[in-house]
């Protein structure tokens, strides 16, 4: 495994392979890696002939900056896991390489499948996420590029920005690894307290309760999300950021509890915001 720090490094070592006809999976983190990255690699792995793996903690994508100061770092594991799981190249850039003194910033933005979920509670997030990802897709030029679906507005919104500029890569969505309990994990996990991990897992519980009252005919839409709210808020350190039911693909609220929607949900235990979602189904 090669570490890399500075680009022209990294282009050199992409300019080989593609010289060589290889193709290129790219899996784009904050690092403080866990199973669910690795699962982006090993997919990246079957799919593509070599893997990079990013680890950079994007400042532009934090609109509280206490949130940014507390997010855990551990680069140390984060090399000893990649190379275990075989990645080729871990790129390990600092601020000033990926954002170098401009009097000319860009900020890209996708309006219709940003104003709802994150983006309505986190204002400027996904202008951050979009402005470092096109960053990497260029210094990277993977073949293809695997997200995690746990942060499913984060893949919707990055893979319309492909299909609109036209970036020659695709998009591959990895599904949520979740813990025995069900909760996703997540890089925020090991914030938690035992008591708030505890309430945390009120969430993949909320879920099934979800797709309980589902199955026994629940179809007033307004009042299936008063009963989650309620199940949920039984956590007496859980405040709910948002609880919404969207279309999958435009992200759009939906009237109707019909079709195909995504329950999407935000919450803070404690101080550590944690996200989650699920596709269902909903029988006629």
């Amino acid at each position: 495994m090669i570490v890399v720090s500075k680009i022209d490094e990294l282009k050199k070592l992409i300019y080989d392979w593609k010289s060589q006809g290889q193709t290129i999976g790219f899996c784009p983190t904050m690092g403080s890696l866990h199973a669910g990255h690795m699962d982006l690699v090993q997919s990246s792995k079957t799919q593509t002939d070599k893997t990079i793996v990013s680890i950079f903690v994007n400042p532009t994508q934090f609109n509280d900056p206490k949130d940014f100061e507390k997010y855990p770092v551990n680069t140390e594991n984060d090399l000893l896991l990649c190379e275990k799981n075989g990645v080729d190249i871990v790129f390990l850039p600092d601020v000033k390489t990926m954002y170098p003194d401009t009097k000319t910033p860009i900020q890209l933005s996708i309006p219709k499948l940003q104003n709802h979920l994150c983006g309505r509670t986190r204002p400027g997030h996904f202008e951050g996420v979009l402005q470092i990802v096109a960053k990497l897709f260029h210094l990277t030029e993977p073949t293809k590029a695997f997200f995690g679906l746990k942060d499913y507005q984060q893949f919707r919104v990055i893979s319309a920005m492909v299909e609109n500029l036209n970036f020659p890569l695709d998009i591959v969505g990895v599904p949520t690894r979740r813990e025995t309990d069900g909760l996703a994990m997540s890089s925020r996990n090991v914030r938690l307290s035992t008591k708030e991990r505890e309430t945390a897992s009120l969430i993949p519980r909320m879920f099934a309760l979800a797709k309980k009252t589902i199955q026994a005919g629940e179809r007033d839409i307004k009042l299936w999300k008063e009963i989650l709210r309620d199940f949920l808020l039984t956590g007496s350190s859980l405040r709910i950021d948002y609880l919404e039911v969207v279309d999958p693909i435009e992200l759009q609220p939906k009237e109707k509890l019909e079709g195909e929607i995504l329950l999407a949900i935000a919450v803070f235990v404690g101080e550590v915001r944690l996200i989650d979602n699920q596709v269902i189904e909903i029988p006629n």
